[in-house]
């Protein structure tokens, strides 16, 4: 397959993602290798996979459902485990009440784009 026709590939996904999701945000992430260090305001990039996922933003980072998840777990679990109300809970328990309280933070369900470098 040639590069245009990935391209198109990629491209036709996207528009089929949008006609069928009309009202979800479009988010495109850009992959830190597209960015370069220099004097250039413009860098080449190439489209990547479009997905529907949700995302959850804080001032460090932006994280993804499908990727980040876990993540965000372990992150609550380290953030709170020395609460008092945790304390004497096995870590299995733990675990359940922390997947819980992170699929009550405020997910956003968007089109992800992935930009690549080229």
């Amino acid at each position: 397959m040639s590069k245009i026709e990935k391209q198109q590939e990629k491209i036709a996904n996207l528009l089929k993602l949008i006609s069928e999701n009309p009202g979800l945000e479009i988010l495109p992430m850009v992959d830190s290798e597209c960015v370069q260090s220099d004097d250039y305001s413009c860098w080449m990039a190439v489209w990547g996979n479009a997905r529907i996922d949700e995302y959850y933003s804080t001032d460090e980072r932006i994280y993804f459902k499908f990727w980040d998840f876990e993540d965000v777990v372990e992150k609550f679990i380290d953030e709170n485990c020395d609460e008092e109300q945790y304390k004497n809970l096995t870590d299995e328990e733990f675990e359940k009440i922390a997947e819980a309280e992170v699929e009550k933070y405020e997910w956003v369900k968007a089109i992800i784009i992935s930009i690549n470098p080229n």
